[in-house]
């Protein structure tokens, strides 16, 4: 009955398992670098400093406004020629005005490219999430790909139980074994079903995993496409390079170095901004302005001038220039500067402190991987170890010639071994891909 059981909730799972589509590596980091929100948060992020430089840049553009007015007045007021008399009257006015920056100690320019190189660093920290995206979205590929590897292994398993039971059965009607060891035998085939079980279930989850990774809604139907493995593993063991020469590599393209270096770049421009204070500023401005009073206390006979000519007469236009000399204005220019500069040092160090942080990643992610393969030829020596000794015992069981615990020990150690083979080349595919990560390759290696 549990082995009944234990088979429909198999072809259950792997009938869930069937969808229209298998996804690659490549499509699983395609759908997550369009859907991630974080991505598209530094999507947005890049966006809004493309407004900052271009608000920057329109800064050199003149100004113009507009002014419109309308006063009544009351008692002893002033007329249209400036005297004040007792009437009451109204004025309507309106302005135009203008002025551009002639100079200002090339605060404008350097502004421009600290934002431009603001922009850049931008565009590499974006660069930098959907790396980070597809780091992780690769080991939970990878991880699905081997818990789909340890429930098959569970399921071989789970067969070398029945087959267990049913010599087991063959040996007791012979007379060759006691009742006691089918058994045991059946406890056995029980204990494996609880391990199909447990291996469905994180096969399960880590599909959830990877769809939550990729943003994606729904994990019903899901499944990924398995690559050649023996290829896979092949490629990645021939191609591990030396750190030093991945350094190299890596140090010229990761975004997090770029950005560093535009953000150092960017501070030097700040810096010049800020001295730009020390100098003098020259402005041109220019206004037009008008006007039109009306009196409506006039002695009896008299009228007020009309609009037309009102406005010819009372019509101003003025053109200046306006230079200002900064002498003194309480250190603030002075500390301006002097904060530029502890921030220029702070980003060399924040660059530096980049670069180790890389090469340190790289040395770790290169021994890591070297570490890992050597465990992944090694438990293949145990797996081949642990199938003859299982083909050699299992031919001693079935004469009769050992017993059901030496046998199920054998099956047990088997079973471990072909786990934490699987287990330890997977390890190595995802440092290894983490490697060629940082030499510069696509991180998709289906």
């Amino acid at each position: 009955m549990i082995l009944c059981a234990g088979l429909l909730f198999s072809s259950g799972l792997l009938a869930a398992q069937t969808p229209d589509k298998s996804w690659t590596l490549d499509d699983c980091i395609r759908y997550g670098l369009e859907n991630n929100i974080t991505v598209k948060q530094y999507e947005l992020a890049k966006e809004n400093q493309e407004i900052t430089v271009e608000t920057t840049r329109f800064s050199r553009l003149p100004d113009l406004s507009a002014n419109v007015g309308q006063t009544f007045y009351f008692g002893r007021t002033p007329d249209r020629d400036g005297v004040y008399q007792d009437q009451t009257g109204s004025n309507s006015s309106l302005g135009i005005n203008t002025s551009v920056n002639l100079f200002s100690g090339f605060r404008v320019t350097n502004q421009i490219k600290a934002e431009k190189l603001e922009l850049q660093a931008a565009v590499e920290d974006l660069s930098r999430a959907r790396e980070d995206l597809s780091l992780s979205i690769t080991g939970n590929f990878l991880q699905v790909l081997l818990s789909r590897e340890l429930y098959q292994i569970s399921l071989d398993q789970l067969e070398l139980n029945r087959r267990q039971v049913e010599q087991t059965q063959f040996l007791v009607t012979g007379g060759k074994s006691s009742e006691s060891d089918l058994f045991d035998a059946r406890s056995s085939l029980a204990q494996q079903q609880m391990q199909v079980t447990d291996a469905a279930n994180n096969l399960q989850l880590s599909l959830l995993a990877l769809t939550q990774a990729m943003n994606l809604p729904h994990v019903e139907g899901f499944n990924v496409a398995t690559p050649d493995m023996e290829e896979f593993t092949r490629r990645e063991a021939l191609g591990l390079e030396q750190p030093s020469g991945v350094y190299e590599n890596s140090v010229k393209e990761r975004p997090a170095i770029k950005a560093a270096a535009f953000r150092l770049e960017g501070s030097e421009k700040v810096l010049q901004a800020a001295r730009s204070a020390f100098y003098p500023s020259l402005r041109l401005g220019a206004g037009y302005s008008n006007s039109y009073y009306f009196n409506y206390s006039l002695a009896a006979g008299l009228s007020n001038a009309s609009l037309a000519d009102q406005l010819a007469q009372n019509s101003a236009q003025s053109v200046g220039l306006s230079l200002s000399i900064p002498i003194f204005n309480r250190m603030a220019t002075r500390n301006q500067v002097r904060s530029a500069r502890l921030n220029i040092k702070n980003q060399e160090l924040m660059l530096d402190k980049a670069k180790q942080d890389l090469y340190k990643e790289v040395q770790q992610a290169y021994y890591n991987a070297v570490a890992a393969l050597e465990k992944f030829k090694t438990s293949e020596v145990a797996v081949e170890a642990a199938q003859l000794a299982y083909d050699f015992e299992e031919q001693k069981y079935e004469a009769g010639r050992s017993n059901i615990y030496t046998f199920d020990q054998v099956r047990l150690r088997l079973s471990t071994a072909r786990s934490e083979s699987a287990q330890a080349k997977y390890n190595f595919l995802f440092r290894a891909r983490i490697l060629a990560f940082y030499n510069g390759e696509s991180l998709g290696g289906d």
